[in-house]
């Protein structure tokens, strides 16, 4: 029997359009309670991203935001990081320099983490918290890295004691050809962003869940809602220049982003027909917008809102809001009583009552007034994929 509800976020790279997730998120967290949207640290066990995409997680799951605090602060840092650093993007020796001003980032980052409360220097490792994952790569073995806020056997501990939020958002945002790699921990390690290897990190994101079960138990049955969120098709407009194999890099991560959603989708088919897994991602569109422009974040909110509008859209994300919703409570409001723990991460009991049609009716009554409210120019966007996958 199920015995544990996993509520799993999923936040993919893609630059400034990575506000287009946090918008799809914000018409959940408002469909939850549109008077008083909870934070998603409070309904969700695991939230992990890559590029823009861990860099909001770590805003959203260990700086303990809200989804509008998130927009606000991310809105905020691409104009203040966004300005050309080098005209001619190559050094001397030929080699590819960084666009953009790193350091311009990193304090960026570390005001971010102030304005929080915190000191800018704080740990990213936050054991009691939400566990929050960045996708890195690392610079030695070009594979995929991981820098959590939880201890795990096969992290490195090095890192999960010494790491600090800046730094696991520098180098999770350290796109090749952007933003210069950084060093980090003792011995030092190189890390660039993961956008090459794990722009959509959801696999990595069932991974770490399932690892935080005991060896007898399978998550597929201790899963109570997974939302994989998608910044639509990655655009080309930034790398004007495309020798010494850049386009092809760029080609790989849109093969790799879509190819790990598939892959996804069919080894978890079931979750999805179940309406336990969800994957959210404007369509069309959004690939003419590049990683940088900043200028169309007015677009790129025009856009989605045409997207959360289509009929098909607004039916998953209400039974996504419903799944969310047959928790016991947000985390934020269960005593320690209340909780039942496995494996060290904090997870409330599988609700035994079933989901009413009135409670059903409320939701989808709210959801659709929230859409026909949305002060944005109505773009019809058809859903390509029936069930639970909305692309």
């Amino acid at each position: 029997m199920p015995g544990r509800d996993f509520s799993l976020l999923s936040l993919d790279g893609g630059g400034v359009r990575g506000l287009s997730s946090l918008y799809i998120l914000q018409s959940i967290m408002n469909a939850i309670d549109p008077d008083n949207p909870p934070k998603p640290c409070d309904y969700f066990d695991v939230i992990g991203g890559t590029s823009t995409g861990g860099l909001i997680a770590i805003m959203l799951g260990r700086l303990d935001m809200s989804v509008d605090e998130c927009i606000k602060a991310y809105t905020e840092l691409s104009a203040t990081v966004f300005h050309k650093k080098h005209r001619i993007p190559f050094g001397i020796k030929g080699n590819l320099k960084e666009r953009y001003d790193s350091k311009v980032l990193e304090q960026a980052i570390k005001q971010i983490v102030r304005n929080r409360n915190l000191d800018e220097n704080t740990l990213l490792k936050d054991p009691q918290g939400t566990k929050v994952f960045v996708c890195c790569t690392s610079g030695e073995t070009q594979q995929t890295s991981l820098l959590r806020s939880w201890h795990t056997s096969r992290g490195d501990p090095d890192l999960y004691r010494t790491v600090r939020i800046w730094e696991a958002a520098r180098a999770t945002s350290a796109a090749s050809s952007f933003f210069d790699a950084i060093s980090i921990g003792d011995p030092q390690q190189r890390f660039l962003d993961g956008g090459t290897g794990a722009n959509n990190p959801v696999q990595h994101v069932w991974d770490e869940a399932a690892d935080l079960l005991t060896s007898d138990e399978s998550l597929s049955e201790n899963v109570g809602c997974l939302i994989s969120l998608g910044t639509g098709q990655p655009g080309y407009k930034p790398f004007e220049d495309t020798i010494l194999g850049i386009e092809k890099t760029l080609l790989s991560i849109a093969t790799e982003t879509e190819a790990s959603a598939d892959k996804f989708h069919r080894a978890q088919s079931r979750l999805f027909e179940e309406k336990l897994c969800f994957r959210f991602n404007v369509p069309r569109g959004l690939g003419d917008i590049g990683l940088a422009e900043t200028e169309q974040i007015a677009t790129i909110k025009s856009m989605t809102a045409g997207y959360l509008r289509s009929r098909a859209v607004q039916g998953v994300l209400q039974s996504c809001v419903q799944r969310l919703q047959q928790r016991d409570d947000p985390k934020a409001s269960r005593s320690d009583s209340d909780r039942s723990t496995l494996s060290g991460l904090s997870l409330p009991k599988r609700s035994e009552d079933s989901y009413s049609d009135s409670d059903s009716s409320s939701v989808s009554s709210r959801l659709s007034s929230r859409m026909r409210s949305a002060q944005l120019p109505h773009q019809a966007l058809a859903a390509e994929t029936a069930q639970t996958r909305v692309e």
